[in-house]
């Protein structure tokens, strides 16, 4: 037995206590953010760890830069390999296509990572020819990533907008199977978002940075947040797209706050195409924290109903600092970490006795609610039992003795965001419901 499986297993063990043998999901379908397939020595290392982890949603970058460097002369032998190996594999991909585009279709609008095109048109030939090629073979495909940020995308939402809907009405045409996402909402931007609408009193950046209630009440009405507040609102509103995608990272204690305030400004579904952490700014970094962290990160997605959410990433290494100890093996040694085998864990469902039992389906209405929620079962099903009611976090915020098969519950108190129901004597399944 090697040592990192010593290490998750004592790591399960010292967290029995709060029930984190418990890995099986209601909602969420794991996937894997950037796993390495740039060469047959990568996707061979990449098959095998996936197949081991049960994965079979993955997320990677193309690059028209690389696809086009010279206008009307196109390589696709490098992304033929990939897109093939992938579905060969029987892998789901998520095609991010990148900001970055050829010198030559730049205009003088332009950064390290972005530009804005010379001509609409060159930028639809490629997508055209692209989702061609590859038609019913990208399960999503999605246009920039982070563009709530300059440095992600310098043009302006206007040209965000032209260039999605670009590539949007051409999926429609040439591979009518696939999915367009709108992606992907940075964590800060989120986290702004919440903070300025009272969601959140406090939050860390990705630096470590940390903004208070005092900082957010003097520069939520600046017009530096309200630029961007109006590019994100400009883009939902006119850019189209089937489903979002957010990135959520580190502060898993406030994901769902985030989230429900996120959720007032769509009405689509909404997938996490990368998730992660700890944060190596301001966390205090070992393999047995990062193990327990990602426990949290995953329970707190599947109970916020998410379906589909890809870690960032496989295989240590990343440009931002912040991360750089994410992935799931480490990057010097190959090795597997704790949190692999945690991860695994859950796409093979460890749980507990009490969470198998079976019986007729509970339910909770209206939810989410705002004032009363009712619980309805069988009678049996909690046979003049006690129900506890948990927030995010796992802390007990209500007791409430249920003898009836309808039961309604004040909830009006609660603070808003994601609970838990479940019956003391842990014989009955976990319900959950969203507070307004």
């Amino acid at each position: 037995m090697t040592q990192k499986i010593i290490v998750f297993i004592l790591f399960l063990l010292a967290a029995g206590a709060s029930n984190a043998q418990d890995t099986c999901l209601t909602y969420l379908k794991l996937g894997i953010s950037f796993p390495p397939v740039s060469d047959n020595s990568q996707r061979s290392f990449a098959n095998t760890h996936l197949n081991t982890l049960g994965v079979n949603k993955i997320r990677f970058a193309e690059d028209w830069a690389l696809r086009e460097p010279t206008k009307g002369n196109f390589n696709w032998k490098p992304l033929d390999e990939r897109i093939n190996w992938a579905f060969e594999n029987n892998y789901e991909i998520l095609l991010t296509i990148q900001s970055n585009v050829p010198s030559w279709a730049c205009s003088s609008a332009k950064n390290e990572k972005s530009c804005v095109f010379n001509d609409n048109n060159d930028f639809k030939i490629y997508i055209d020819s692209l989702l061609k090629r590859y038609a019913g073979k990208i399960a999503k495909i999605q246009f920039g990533n982070e563009w709530q940020s300059s440095y992600w995308y310098i043009g302006n939402a206007g040209d965000f907008i032209a260039a999605n809907n670009t590539v949007y009405n051409s999926v429609r045409i040439n591979s009518p199977l696939t999915k367009f996402i709108l992606g992907g909402f940075t964590s800060a931007s989120l986290r702004f978002m919440a903070g300025c609408n009272g969601y959140v009193s406090s939050f860390y950046d990705d630096d470590g940075n940390y903004f208070d209630s005092t900082f957010l009440s003097v520069n939520c009405s600046t017009p530096t947040v309200q630029t961007i507040i109006k590019r994100i609102d400009s883009v939902l509103q006119y850019a189209q797209y089937d489903m979002l995608d957010i990135h959520l990272y580190d502060d898993v204690e406030q994901w769902d706050k985030y989230y429900l305030n996120f959720l007032q400004k769509v009405n689509k579904p909404i997938i996490v195409s990368e998730f992660g952490g700890p944060n190596m700014n301001y966390e205090a970094y070992s393999e047995a924290y990062q193990a327990n962290r990602l426990y949290q990160y995953i329970k707190k997605l599947d109970s916020l109903q998410i379906k589909e959410a890809y870690y960032f990433k496989l295989i240590e290494g990343s440009s931002n600092a912040a991360h750089s100890k994410s992935g799931l093996i480490d990057g010097t040694t190959a090795t597997e970490k704790p949190a692999y085998f945690l991860f695994k864990s859950f796409t093979h469902c460890i749980t507990s006795v009490q969470e198998q039992a079976s019986g007729a389906e509970l339910k909770v209405f209206p939810n989410p609610t705002s004032e009363k929620l009712t619980i309805a079962s069988p009678l049996q099903q909690f046979d003049t039992d006690t129900v506890q009611i948990y927030d995010s976090m796992g802390s007990i915020v209500k007791t409430v003795g249920i003898n009836q098969p309808l039961t309604v519950i004040d909830i009006l108190k609660l603070s808003s965001g994601l609970y838990y129901i479940r019956s003391k004597n842990n014989t009955a399944p976990t319900l959950k419901f969203i507070k307004q």
